[in-house]
């Protein structure tokens, strides 16, 4: 089985006088306002001036919106557009439940065959916090309960 083929853009702007606090802001709005993704790579720019590179991915559909947070919440006056294909696994949703804490699970499907299994991080936590023990021993409790489960 094939993985599906979506045409997505991608925006790119380098970013050079930014508070690097604001990043995760910008973040969740790009995803708010449709971005498939989006992330924050450090570079380094002419003259040796410390920047970032700001990039999100989005349908066409989704372009304008994106555009803008990136204009509105960032101090660039430029960005690049780039056409891509974006190959997609198939994908589930399930859940596992432990000590009485229920953690969403994603699992995506090559072939039909699970080849990638992710816990919901936000509901580790809250499992974490509600029950007592660290992220780390929730995190690595469901992800077996995970991989038992396909």
């Amino acid at each position: 089985m094939e993985t599906p083929v979506e045409p997505a853009l991608q925006y790119d702007a380098n970013v050079d006088d930014l508070d690097p606090r604001v990043w995760p802001h910008v973040i969740d709005k790009l995803l708010a306002a449709g971005a498939h993704d989006a992330w924050v790579t450090p570079i380094v720019m002419k003259k040796g001036r410390p920047a970032f590179t700001l990039s999100a991915m989005c349908s066409d559909a989704d372009a304008e919106a994106v555009r803008r947070v990136i204009f509105l919440e960032t101090s660039t006056i430029g960005l690049r557009e780039t056409a891509l294909q974006k190959f997609v696994l198939q994908r589930a949703s399930s859940d596992v439940v432990i000590d009485n804490a229920t953690i969403g699970v994603k699992t995506a499907f090559l072939d039909g065959q699970p080849v990638n299994r992710s816990v919901e991080w936000d509901d580790v936590v809250a499992a974490a916090d509600a029950l007592g023990l660290s992220a780390k021993e929730v995190l690595a409790a469901a992800t077996a309960a995970a991989t038992r489960q396909t």
